[in-house]
């Protein structure tokens, strides 16, 4: 309980979350300060495609963990400001492949950068020991909540 009586929500779920909504925020902040166009939900599924090449919307939701009518609205946008194209699958009409664009190709190269420079920041007051510690928990932490 709180000073006042309340319940406190467990500890390292609110951590978590907290430490997650503010470093979105900071990074959206940090892209608007640029002029960026895009949000880092949206960069999210960019550079997704940036780092692991074209995709089915389904190999994005399952790689991003997001539901289907997020990554849909997101790649409708993309899409619409010629950040990526849709194409029909060759081995399965059934499935489109999203790929990006030149435009798209050039936005996450400019991200990534951005994001570097952002991750460098956030550690910086981090020794060696302590950031491979951290990359070490944090690789647990995702293990543990990730699905068989």
């Amino acid at each position: 309980m709180d000073q006042n009586n309340n319940p406190l929500p467990p500890y390292l779920i609110a951590q978590i979350g907290a430490v997650s909504n503010r470093l979105r925020r900071e990074c959206d902040k940090v892209f608007r300060a640029q002029d960026f166009p895009l949000e880092m939900d949206q960069l999210q599924v960019l550079l997704s495609l940036y780092y692991t090449g074209p995709a089915s919307q389904q190999e994005i939701c399952y790689k991003l963990q997001r539901d289907k009518a997020s990554v849909n609205r997101t790649v409708a946008f993309l899409l619409k400001n010629d950040m990526v194209k849709v194409d029909q699958d060759i081995s399965d009409k059934r499935k489109t492949r999203v790929e990006l664009t030149d435009y798209g190709q050039k936005l996450s190269v400019q991200a990534d950068i951005v994001i570097e420079k952002f991750d460098t920041a956030l550690t910086a007051e981090f020794t060696t020991e302590e950031k491979k510690q951290l990359d070490y928990l944090m690789k647990k932490l995702i293990s543990a909540v990730t699905p068989m």
